[in-house]
């Protein structure tokens, strides 16, 4: 039987934090780094990727070594003391030799742990350096093993065949030559114009490729005129993220009613990676019906099924006819690359987000 839900507060008393940067000084947190490619830095970004490293596995997390916590062996563990001991790890270690260069003080960091639903609720009081006192409280959600695979925010370990693959090797290898290692984003210098990352040759020898394929990739060109050609009536956008992604993206645009006036919007997707010659076709899915206020996450899918198949198949031809290239093998995708920085993720890289984006940037279309 499992534990019942229970609360466990780390603090009996405000916590100075003395961790400072490598010069010796504190960071204001107006300097906190952003937080993916379209993310502004500051407070604001904190808020963001905070949870974020809240719920990632600390140690032995085989996506996640380093840039995580302890949270998840609450889950794992019955015994009350063990639990309580975790949460006072967590907000007297873990967060502030991460973060302790942008804060102050914490004043409570209390966790309500709900097992059978697998989520915690988290509620914090801080006081970054250069801000006033910061409170909130959010939910960490933890998926199974067996979450869903249309689930865009779960992250799928890859499965000991994939690690053994010997194209991953090859793959590993490529990302290692535009990725560098190390560099984790806390160890950025606020204060420099550059951060020391972008200084080495991986990093230029990326952002080479970024400006050519910008400025002067004339299959690219060749293929938005061809999909233009093969999709009549229906828009066909480049929705490329041109300093961000190590890819360039084609959107088709399929959109089916509904009776209650609603509509289907189907984006069928060509994604060209920069940096080696492969592809990926998927399709995202949304209704949409009058009045709707609220903003779901499209659904992501990379074996799209009935027309958007149809779609998907055309786009594909057409990217092995104009650059002849291979589909990217999704069975890699989850093969981790945590030593590596690369400059568009708020989170540890796996072959798919070094090589094309993350889920998240790949759902994210206008």
């Amino acid at each position: 039987m499992k534990a019942p839900s229970q609360t466990y507060k780390a603090l009996t008393q405000p916590l100075p934090i003395d961790v400072v940067g490598p010069d010796g000084k504190k960071r204001p947190i107006q300097l906190f780094p952003r937080v993916g490619a379209l993310k502004d830095p500051g407070l604001e970004a904190f808020k963001v990727y905070f949870p974020h490293f809240l719920g990632n596995r600390r140690g032995s997390d085989l996506l996640t070594p380093e840039l995580g916590t302890s949270l998840h062996a609450l889950l794992e563990t019955e015994d009350e003391q063990q639990r309580a001991a975790i949460v006072r790890r967590v907000a007297q270690e873990e967060i502030p030799e991460t973060f302790g260069k942008y804060l102050e003080v914490i004043r409570s960091f209390d966790v309500t742990v709900h097992p059978e639903a697998r989520m915690m609720q988290v509620s914090l009081e801080l006081k970054p350096h250069g801000a006033g006192w910061v409170s909130w409280s959010f939910e960490l959600h933890f998926p199974s093993q067996e979450a869903g695979r249309g689930d865009v925010e779960a992250r799928s370990r890859p499965s000991p065949e994939a690690m053994k693959d010997p194209r991953a090797a090859e793959l590993i290898r490529i990302a290692r030559h535009y990725y560098p290692a190390g560099y984790p984003v806390w160890e950025d210098d606020d204060e420099e114009p550059e951060p020391v990352y972008r200084r080495t040759p991986e990093y230029q020898r990326w952002r080479t490729l970024r400006e050519k394929s910008r400025d002067s990739w004339k299959e690219w060109n060749d293929f938005l005129l061809g999909t233009r050609s093969a999709f009549p009536g229906h828009p066909v956008c480049d929705v490329t993220h041109p300093w961000a992604d190590a890819c360039s993206r084609c959107c088709v645009y399929l959109k089916r009613p509904l009776p209650d006036g609603g509509h289907v919007v189907t984006r069928v997707v060509g994604a060209v990676s920069i940096l080696a010659p492969l592809y990926l076709v998927y399709v995202t899915t949304e209704t949409v019906r009058p009045g709707d206020t609220a903003f779901l996450q499209p659904q992501l899918d990379f074996a799209p099924t009935g027309e958007a198949k149809s779609s998907a198949d055309t786009l594909a031809r057409l990217i092995e006819q104009v650059f002849g290239y291979r589909p990217f093998p999704m069975e890699l995708a989850d093969v981790p690359l945590p030593e590596l920085r690369v400059e568009s993720l708020h989170e540890s890289a796996t072959l798919l987000g070094a090589l094309f984006a993350d889920r998240g940037t790949l759902a994210n279309l206008p």
